[in-house]
């Protein structure tokens, strides 16, 4: 039978910065990052989506994002100069218009691999008067308790700089409120005496001692996180597929973790970690669980072995009310269902795994169909379905670019970023940021390895990054606007102070908006940043570096 046609996947074109341009509502990024070719005059990167910073060992980094509408997959893209190999990176979080990025890279015939964590911001909105483009901000290193160092053996002496394993990453989270409230937080344990978080704040580290009760019964004895997701603007979630939820207000003065067991009635894991199981959090700040699970052909839960039922499951659906933390079943679809539906035809009947409830409609949850073979890997097939629990049909079925079982076992983040660059009419906060700021945002200009990169619609421009425009933005530029922006920055030095005047007003002000775009905590670290990239650029260049010397 022939596949069916994918649905749904709208990319706007390389280098579009139309004002007409319509972006998905939301997305699902895939969790692993795909690495571009360095920008460039020949770069296919969405210019709009485009943001430029420097690793911790001073190299150009620009990350841009290829947007689809869902069930298709978006993808996070990381633009590397030639000198410096990727070795993996990877989504850790997202929440609102940012997502939280690790990259492993090293120097080309280096030796020695480092370990980034960026945190990519979409802006969109009005700051100061001023469209904002799109920022990348480079997080503040964090380094290992005596305890957590001791585990690593012979090391060299002073602070272990701390990298994030598989499970400390599955248990990172993220959560951002308004423009000026960034916090990651990484839930390390918890037990009957209370739990510890690892918590950003401020641009500050620092673990926290957070007191643990339990909605109903006892505290699990261990614990291992899952999925980490945001709730609302003010919860961040910790899910174990065995022993239920850990809610914290990580954005308050004084927060607490709570735990919420699953539903009772919810038939358990077999065994390990499962991607037949999770849970998701809705647009409107409710909480979904769903569970697939075996059943046998008599009905009973547990899988079965009859030929005539093999593979029969049964996806059932609760819902948390958030006041009283109390689950509600509102959905439940048996296998024989499905495979009745003309639609499910061509499908096979395996057991669907990696749910993603939909942003827009809470009813509408899509799954992956994983046919394996016995060939040699890649050579499986896997299908996209989406399943209305309410009316108990398939909106949608399509094949899955992938061609490895092992995908269903890859997180998935739905996001509402792809809003932040929708320049087409709607409702929300994307109509809000485009009532305060009516014109077409252009894509900013980046340093790329000492050179200026911009990708219009029509054309590219290449030139030296120590020549300074001919046409200031004299808006952007005003000294007024660059003093008000670096007097807000506490703890800034003279020195430093005048060094970022300098550097403010040398480049049309397109960093000052980038400046103006983040939050004020993360301010100070990126302009000392600025700082000490320009001074190394700009160290073969002798009119730039009189003029910084000048100041």
């Amino acid at each position: 039978m022939a596949a069916p046609p994918a649905t749904g996947a709208t990319q706007p074109p390389a280098g579009s910065s139309s004002a007409a341009t319509a972006y998905p509502r939301w997305v699902q990024f895939e969790q692993r990052v795909a690495e571009d070719s360095a920008l460039g005059s020949d770069s296919t990167a969405d210019a709009r989506t485009v943001a430029a910073a420097r690793t911790s060992t001073g190299h150009s980094i620009a990350v841009s994002l290829r947007l689809a509408a869902p069930p298709a997959e978006s993808r996070v893209c990381v633009h590397l100069p030639h000198s410096v190999d990727r070795k993996y990176a990877t989504i850790l979080a997202a929440h609102g218009d940012s997502v939280l990025i690790q990259i492993a890279f090293k120097p080309r015939g280096g030796f020695d691999q480092e370990i980034d964590y960026f945190v990519y911001i979409a802006g969109g909105g009005a700051g100061a008067g001023l469209p904002r483009p799109p920022s990348l901000c480079l997080l503040p290193p964090c380094y290992r308790t005596e305890e957590e160092a001791k585990r690593y053996g012979s090391r060299p002496p002073g602070p272990v700089k701390r990298y994030l394993t598989l499970e400390e990453a599955a248990a990172t989270g993220l959560l951002r409120r308004g423009e000026d409230e960034l916090v990651v937080a990484e839930l390390l344990k918890v037990g009957a005496s209370g739990g510890e978080v690892l918590l950003l704040r401020a641009g500050e580290w620092a673990v926290k001692r957070l007191p643990v009760t339990a909605t109903r019964g006892k505290l699990p004895s261990s614990w291992s996180t899952h999925t980490t997701l945001p709730v609302g603007d003010e919860l961040l979630c910790w899910a174990d597929p065995y022993h239920g939820l850990i809610f914290a207000d990580v954005l308050g003065d004084s927060p607490t973790l709570r735990h919420v067991p699953f539903p009772a009635d919810a038939a358990r894991p077999a065994s390990g970690p499962t991607s037949s199981r999770d849970v998701c959090a809705t647009a409107d700040g409710a909480v979904r669980f769903v569970n697939v699970s075996p059943r046998c052909c008599c009905g009973d839960a547990g899988a079965t072995h009859c030929r005539s039922s093999r593979h029969a499951y049964t996806i059932t659906t609760w819902t948390l009310r958030m006041d009283d933390m109390a689950w509600v079943m509102d959905g439940m679809v048996d296998a024989t269902e499905l495979w009745r539906l003309d639609a499910y035809a061509g499908v096979p009947r395996e057991q669907p795994a990696r749910p993603v409830v939909s942003l827009d409609d809470p009813h509408a949850i899509s799954f992956l169909v994983c046919e394996r073979t016995d060939k040699d890997y890649g050579d499986d097939t896997l299908w996209v379905i989406v399943l209305d629990m309410r009316k108990k049909t398939l909106r949608s079925v399509s094949l899955h670019p992938g061609t490895e079982w092992y995908i269903v076992r890859d997180r998935v983040f739905p996001s509402t970023i792809s809003s932040c660059f929708d320049s087409s009419p709607s409702t929300g906060a994307s109509a809000a940021r485009k009532s305060r700021h009516t014109e077409t945002i252009e894509p900013p200009e980046l340093l790329v390895d000492g050179e200026l990169y911009q990708n219009r619609a029509g054309h590219s421009v290449l030139q030296s990054s120590c020549k300074s425009p001919t046409e200031p933005n004299t808006q952007a530029s005003s000294t007024s606007t660059i003093l008000a922006a670096l007097e807000e920055i506490p703890g800034l030095c003279r020195d430093d102070m005048l060094k970022a005047y300098s550097i403010l007003s040398l480049d049309n002000g397109r960093r000052l908006i980038a400046l103006l775009g983040l939050p004020v905590s993360l301010r100070k670290d990126w302009l000392l940043m600025e700082i000490k990239a320009s001074e190394a650029v700009c160290s073969m260049c002798a009119a730039c570096t009189a003029h910084l010397r000048y100041a």
